[in-house]
């Protein structure tokens, strides 16, 4: 089971309080804290082992912005999402390396996708000839035609799909292709 340590920081309480409620649907989630004061938030990220942060971009004392740089300058390894009411901090967000963006109000179905796009890229450690496979199979490929196409033998094209499998927690090609296609991985 993927465990992804979160924190949450938004000033504003209601949307603390919220998005707090969506992330406890996900089994996969631990919220290690929530925070109203973002220099609280950002000296708990800085002590703690955090996979990643839900930020609110506009708030007193330190704005998200902020925090994200000061996190990039001391090179803790924790992925921001931004939240917030406006789109107009994309471009900023994008120059401050956050992994995502989400607009206010967060429905469950963007979380999903958001902690399913950082699962495979930082906790499934999906492979590149895995990545490969995976196309492959969403284009309708059999493992004899991805095997050729590979230049690998059947027999080890089924041991990458089993391990895919095994590691995106899907039960069939399928499910697999849904799940990459909703991930955005393919």
């Amino acid at each position: 089971m993927i465990n992804i340590k979160t924190v949450i920081i938004d000033s504003d309480e209601s949307s603390l309080t919220r998005l707090e409620t969506l992330l406890t649907k996900f089994h996969e989630v631990e919220v290690l804290g929530t925070f109203v004061n973002p220099i609280d938030g950002l000296d708990f990220i800085l002590k703690n082992e955090i996979d990643v942060a839900f930020v609110q971009i506009e708030m007193p004392s330190l704005s998200g912005l902020e925090l994200a740089e000061e996190i990039s300058k001391r090179e803790a390894k924790v992925k921001i999402i931004f939240i917030s009411d406006h789109t107009h901090y994309a471009i900023k967000a994008i120059k401050v390396s956050v992994f995502d963006y989400l607009l206010k109000p967060i429905s469950i179905d963007e979380v999903k996708v958001s902690l399913q796009r950082f699962s495979v890229k930082y906790k499934m450690n999906l492979n590149s000839k895995e990545m490969q496979i995976i196309r492959n199979m969403s284009d309708g490929l059999n493992s004899k035609l991805i095997g050729e196409k590979l230049f690998i033998s059947k027999h080890t094209v089924d041991k990458y799909r089993r391990n895919i499998l095994e590691k995106t927690n899907c039960s069939n090609t399928a499910e697999l292709v849904r799940f990459a296609t909703q991930t955005g991985i393919i």
